[in-house]
């Protein structure tokens, strides 16, 4: 059976080398992520923005409507009556780290 050692994470995270992957692997899927949201983006503030810390780095897609642009929406009527349709989802993260 496996065994699982406490902290392990924070023994990794500081050999030589991991945090440069981490920042290097994040640039990465964040240049993805930029160009997929690129092909469908006409108009907008959508970005999509890497993030280092100390140890991790974070791909982020900033936008107030980020969700929606990621997954999708159902069709609804907004406060003014208009209609507005459903929405399929980019994927814009996930298709950039290979999750989809």
């Amino acid at each position: 059976m496996a065994q699982v050692y406490a902290g392990i994470n924070r023994i990794v995270s500081r050999e030589p080398g991991v945090k440069a992957a981490v920042r290097a692997k994040a640039e990465e899927i964040g240049g993805r992520g930029r160009a997929f949201l690129a092909a469908h983006r006409d108009t907008g503030a959508a970005a999509v923005e890497v993030t280092s810390g100390r140890v991790d780095s974070v791909v982020s897609l900033v936008d107030p409507n980020a969700l929606s642009i990621e997954y999708g929406h159902a069709a609804y009527t907004r406060k003014d009556g208009r209609e507005v349709g459903a929405s399929q989802g980019l994927y814009v993260i996930h298709r950039a780290a290979g999750l989809q």
